[in-house]
């Protein structure tokens, strides 16, 4: 499914979901070469090297929003580490050249986190939910985008106004590092027939890179706490790496193993069937659709024996598979923000644990639920840090 070209099957057709989220102009929505030069456009700020150079930013927001944490009680952090993610990245696409002041950028989180807040209710995947009891919740996401327009508009013509052109590479293939935030990249940019980006695409693009660069990030990082609490093994085995300071080999393999025991994509994107094909016994044509369950794969005994183990030893000396491992998607539309969640997911983890430990606020560990396209902790990963 992953490696069959796209005339074949058709990766992204029913995406439409979060058309209301991102708009219509989002390169996450086109097909093609449109999306394929929408997509070359936003990731030279995400290159690994780039990522690398924010570690200080990322380190700055982690402390800063770790520091209002409550200690000795029980509480939600998935909340918490949403508002996290969400200035990180609104930080990494608007705020990188340091032109946007710091009340603006809290004033765009707020009413980002308010907006997004929508994707926990049943009637953002269903439409008919919208009227009746479900009006009232639909429009106050419509006036919390309004009001997310508003200064997304308002930040983009400013820059445009202030662009001098220096970041000439854009979507056309140029080479080296972006000289500034992903803003000053889509300003830069052109489309496949030439012409500058409008102000709708680039905005477009903007809450793209939001949805897919905040939620999941920060349910990963719930689900990690979730599983660390439950299983103080690994939780003392990384404990003692961080204080060691000798390297980040155990914390690299911890996150694997949460990306492969609790993936917040549960299935891969819809592949549509162009033409006939045959995969194992059986034999696809048009119109089917196939879809493939990450979270089987991941829980496959013999990729993973033991696989419902927490077991990051799992991944020591050991590189995950191409096609075995897909918290982050594969084929054409994989993540292009991966290094800058790994960054994030081991940052948060070491800042919290320099200091604190981590204990279960349940018995269990919860159990998942469905926000939008991915799962979270049902009760918003409710754990109790403890001062070491």
């Amino acid at each position: 499914m992953l490696t069959a070209p796209p005339d074949v099957l058709h990766p992204g057709e029913g995406a439409d979901t979060i058309e209301e989220l991102v708009g219509d102009e989002s390169f996450m929505l086109r097909e093609g070469e449109e999306h394929l030069n929408g997509r070359k456009t936003i990731l030279p700020p995400f290159h690994a090297k780039v990522v690398t150079e924010q570690a200080g930013l990322v380190a700055d927001v982690a402390r800063r929003e770790i520091s209002s944490w409550p200690l000795d009680t029980p509480f939600a952090l998935h909340p918490r580490l949403c508002a996290l993610t969400l200035e990180t990245v609104l930080r990494t696409i608007v705020g990188a050249s340091g032109a946007l002041a710091d009340d603006r950028l809290y004033a765009l989180r707020d009413h980002l986190l308010k907006m997004l807040s929508v994707t926990a209710s049943a009637v953002f995947p269903e439409p008919l939910l919208r009227h009746g009891p479900g009006q009232r919740i639909w429009a106050r996401f419509l006036r919390e985008r309004a009001e997310v327009d508003e200064l997304l508009y308002g930040i983009i013509a400013e820059r445009s106004v202030a662009h001098d052109g220096s970041c000439s590479r854009g979507g056309n293939g140029g080479a080296g590092m972006p000289c500034g935030d992903v803003l000053d990249t889509l300003l830069a940019a052109r489309n496949t027939d030439g012409s500058p980006m409008t102000p709708r695409q680039v905005r477009d693009d903007l809450m793209s890179i939001v949805l897919a660069g905040h939620e999941t990030t920060a349910s990963e990082l719930a689900w990690a706490f979730q599983l660390l609490a439950h299983n103080p093994r690994v939780l003392d085995r990384l404990t003692e790496e961080i204080d060691a300071g000798a390297g980040d080999e155990y914390l690299t393999a911890t996150i694997r193993e949460v990306l492969r025991h609790r993936p917040v994509f549960l299935f891969s994107i819809p592949r549509a069937v162009k033409r006939p094909v045959q995969i194992g016994d059986w034999t696809y044509r048009p119109p089917a659709r196939l879809v493939g369950c990450i979270y089987l794969v991941h829980h496959d005994a013999e990729l993973y024996p033991e696989p419902d183990e927490f077991r990051p030893e799992r991944f020591l000396g050991r590189s995950p598979g191409t096609y075995t491992w897909l918290p982050w998607g594969g084929g054409r539309k994989r993540c292009p923000g991966l290094h800058l969640a790994m960054l994030e997911m081991k940052t948060v983890l070491r800042t919290v644990l320099e200091t604190m430990t981590v204990r279960p606020a349940a018995n269990r560990i919860e159990h998942p639920r469905w926000r939008s396209v991915i799962v979270t902790p049902h009760a918003g990963s409710r754990v109790v840090l403890r001062r070491r």
